[in-house]
């Protein structure tokens, strides 16, 4: 155990010295309290549209939210353990790691811990930040946002295990951003439907869904619940993989 950690506290180290010397990883970071900035200008972007469109963009806010705040921490901060794995897997950093004391499923588990909970306080840093959330969703947006959290090491293990380096992987983050985007939220206009459920296949339709209810009122916790497992579940098969290939 202490052994573990002391890999741990040097692989925390070394990061914390990658991010100070990358401007774009820091841009990246910073992601999601930009995006939640711009949700300070949903309600006058609202009153506009009502006044010259005679459109009520009230019943779409949680949606809108979502977006902004569930969705984009995990994809930013995914982009950012891809872009940490494809940089480390360019400068044969992973090959140097097979010859030390270091287990893989350590390296591994670490890269995904650490993304989980970076981006479990960014969404609720984020939701807080945006001023669009009372206290009591905010409050019940805890689970829901280590479903997202759970959300970001998932992306960022496919994103890197699709490029080959830093400029594939950059290629792919863009194909993946716009999936993201626009996949889990088809749900929200069928809500009524059975059918939505059959986007529980995408790994992003859970801490949306969930969100959704919890904005409006409703009955979250099932969709917090399947979120929970079916995205842990993602996460301990894309770990043995990418562990498997560390061997």
């Amino acid at each position: 155990m202490g052994t573990a950690t002391g890999f741990i506290a040097t692989f925390g180290r070394n990061d914390l010295r990658t991010v100070r010397r990358d401007s774009m990883l820091v841009t990246v970071m910073l992601g999601p309290f930009l995006y939640a900035a711009a949700l300070w200008f949903l309600p006058s972007i609202t009153g506009h549209v009502a006044r010259e469109y005679a459109f009520d963009l009230v019943p779409y806010h949680s949606a809108i939210v979502s977006a902004f705040c569930v969705l984009g921490p995990p994809l930013l901060l995914g982009a950012v353990l891809a872009l940490q794995l494809l940089d480390e897997r360019d400068q044969n950093t992973l090959a140097a790691l097979r010859v030390t004391p270091v287990p893989p499923a350590t390296y591994t588990a670490y890269r995904a811990g650490s993304t989980i909970a970076l981006t479990t306080f960014s969404v609720l840093a984020s939701l807080a930040v945006s001023g669009q959330v009372d206290a009591w969703t905010l409050l019940l947006s805890g689970p829901i946002a280590l479903t997202a959290g759970l959300l970001a090491p998932v992306l960022g293990f496919v994103m890197a295990s699709l490029g080959r380096n830093k400029i594939e992987g950059l290629a792919v983050m863009r194909v993946i951003g716009l999936a993201v985007f626009t996949v889990p939220m088809i749900p929200f206009f069928i809500l009524d439907s059975p059918w939505q459920l059959a986007f529980g296949v995408v790994p992003p339709y859970w801490p949306v869904r969930a969100f959704w209810s919890a904005f409006d009122g409703g009955t979250y916790w099932p969709y917090v619940a399947g979120g929970l497992l079916y995205n842990a579940a993602l996460v301990g098969v894309l770990l043995r993989v990418v562990t498997m290939r560390l061997r």
